[in-house]
């Protein structure tokens, strides 16, 4: 798809355990999260914005504010799956899909979701 893309990142402090991880990471250990989730859009607005960054944080920070100084494990989320940063990616995905559906930007999608649990560790979730 060609067109624009725009990207916004966020921090938030949470702990986890990987359950039926076999190693260090089934024991209770929080990390500094990173996120980042990218917009896409064929067009520019008529300010020339693809989206605006304001309206991104209304949609990501919600989310954010979700997850931070939580346990994630404790979340509704994860009741039935594990507290991957994988599967912090998707929540985030499924989030802003759900919040950009009922919102007045016709034309803009969710792109994709990257969490990075530590430093050079990154996982993405996309949709075709």
């Amino acid at each position: 798809m060609m067109g624009f893309s725009v990207s916004a990142r966020r921090s938030f402090a949470a702990s986890h355990i990987i359950v039926g991880y076999p190693g260090l990471c089934a024991r209770l250990h929080g990390h500094n999260w990173t996120v980042e989730a990218t917009f896409r859009t064929l067009e520019l607005d008529a300010l020339g914005m693809a989206f605006d960054f304001h309206e991104i944080e209304r949609f990501l920070d919600p989310l954010v504010a979700e997850l931070d100084h939580t346990h994630l494990n404790d979340h509704p989320f994860f009741s039935d799956r594990t507290t991957t940063a994988e599967n912090i990616a998707l929540y985030f995905y499924r989030g802003l899909v759900r919040n950009l559906s009922v919102s007045s930007h016709p034309g803009v999608s969710v792109a994709r979701v990257s969490v990075c649990e530590m430093d050079g560790y990154v996982a993405t979730y996309e949709e075709p």
